[in-house]
């Protein structure tokens, strides 16, 4: 588990929605079967011996002599039936293998932002989700977040959009955390600035859309402290500069930042957003609730629960259910029990507009890549292109694809 999730999320989630009957069996998949003895050892430790009633039985993969089987994954979908659902949760560069092989099995997928780093792989999972009936969500569970969704529903009521800056950084320790993909697999901005874009996205609808990316980053800190010897770039900090269009003609700029370089503080994330539309504005300092605590041990610190609530309820039991890293999860196994019993479909989950689905997330993932290719090219500018005959101010479709600005 990072630092900020003691006992973890996506375990201890689906661990207590077997406890209340939601799903059955599970299997874990890694690619490395020789750290699968630690894996549950930690599980037994923070979650079997912390909560009352929680059963971790399941089957692991690959065996646990196996160094490395990038392709462990399609052992456990041998193991799956049709109906069944994965979360992926893995490094972003393997994403779109995974995600595809999961969706041709005809499996849910709930995978972790960014779903993908390319534009062109997100379409064709788009597709092929299309294709075989079944959901494709991407885990932004800050749309979980009362105070984000009650900002998102704000949003429409303060006209045209204006201008959008957010903040996220995390420690240092981080990097640790992700040394062995950090600047290969994925960068900070793929990885935080994901977020609030989303939240961004989400809260105008196809009122608005993103058509020019201009990117900028800091350099030193990561690449000292993790001294990479094959030549990889790591960024400290990544700012994105994105021009928005909106509906009316009218136009709109957005910031979003991101950092793994920061120093220890009172939380492990500080993230911050400010939404300014032609009427009106909203501020959310998503780091910051107004509850404290401060211990001998530990110091001060500023407590999230309405993210996981980590402490048992009276009865010993995991109380967490109504934080938002869970309810992300729940929510997508309810939509994915919805589809199987035929009480819905996934186009009418997707027509909701709460899960992030594959076919309404694109806008995302064209930004960020149109960032990174905006890195590699010296702070060039990229434009994000649209459907041919899509009018200047035609908000409502995806993006088909990317282009360095000539």
């Amino acid at each position: 588990a990072a630092p900020d999730k003691p006992a973890g999320v996506v375990a201890i989630t689906f661990t207590d929605l077997r406890r209340r009957g939601k799903i059955g069996k599970m299997v874990l998949v890694d690619a490395v079967g020789e750290r699968m003895p630690a894996v549950r050892d930690t599980m037994a430790a923070k979650i079997g011996a912390a909560y009352k009633d929680m059963d971790l039985s399941m089957t692991t993969l690959p065996a646990d002599d196996v160094k490395f089987d990038p392709q462990s994954f399609r052992e456990a979908i041998k193991l799956m039936t049709k109906g069944d659902v994965v979360t992926i949760f893995t490094p972003d560069d393997t994403h779109f293998e995974i995600t595809m092989a999961c969706i041709e099995a005809g499996l849910h997928v709930l995978a972790a932002k960014p779903v993908v780093k390319k534009l062109e792989e997100h379409l064709k999972l788009a597709e092929a989700a299309k294709k075989a009936g079944v959901l494709c969500v991407v885990e932004y569970h800050k749309r979980f977040d009362p105070i984000y969704t009650d900002a998102k529903d704000r949003v429409r009521h303060l006209g045209p959009f204006s201008f959008f800056n957010s903040t996220m950084t995390q420690p240092k320790a981080q990097l640790d955390t992700f040394r062995g993909w950090a600047g290969k697999s994925s960068d900070i901005s793929y990885y935080l600035n994901s977020h609030h874009m989303d939240i961004h996205a989400w809260s105008v609808g196809r009122t608005s859309r993103p058509e020019r990316v201009v990117a900028m980053a800091a350099r030193g800190a990561a690449e000292a402290r993790l001294q990479p010897t094959d030549g990889r770039v790591i960024e400290d900090t990544i700012t994105l500069m994105v021009h928005w269009r909106n509906d009316d003609g009218s136009v709109g700029t957005a910031l979003y930042t991101a950092s793994w370089i920061a120093p220890k503080a009172d939380c492990h994330t500080q993230q911050y957003f400010h939404y300014m539309g032609q009427k009106g504005e909203l501020r959310c300092d998503q780091a910051h609730r107004g509850y404290t605590m401060s211990t001998d041990e530990a110091g001060f610190a500023q407590l999230n629960p309405l993210y996981m609530k980590y402490t048992p309820g009276p009865s010993g039991h995991f109380s967490g259910q109504q934080g938002y890293g869970y309810r992300s999860i729940e929510e997508f196994v309810a939509a994915a029990e919805e589809v199987n019993s035929g009480a819905a479909t996934a186009a009418d989950i997707s027509a909701r507009g709460v899960l992030a689905t594959i076919d309404t997330t694109a806008r995302v993932t064209a930004m960020l890549e149109a960032g990174r290719v905006s890195l590699d090219n010296g702070g060039a500018a990229v434009r994000i292109l649209y459907p041919a005959g899509s009018g200047a101010n035609d908000c409502g479709a995806e993006p088909t694809g990317i282009e360095l600005e000539k």
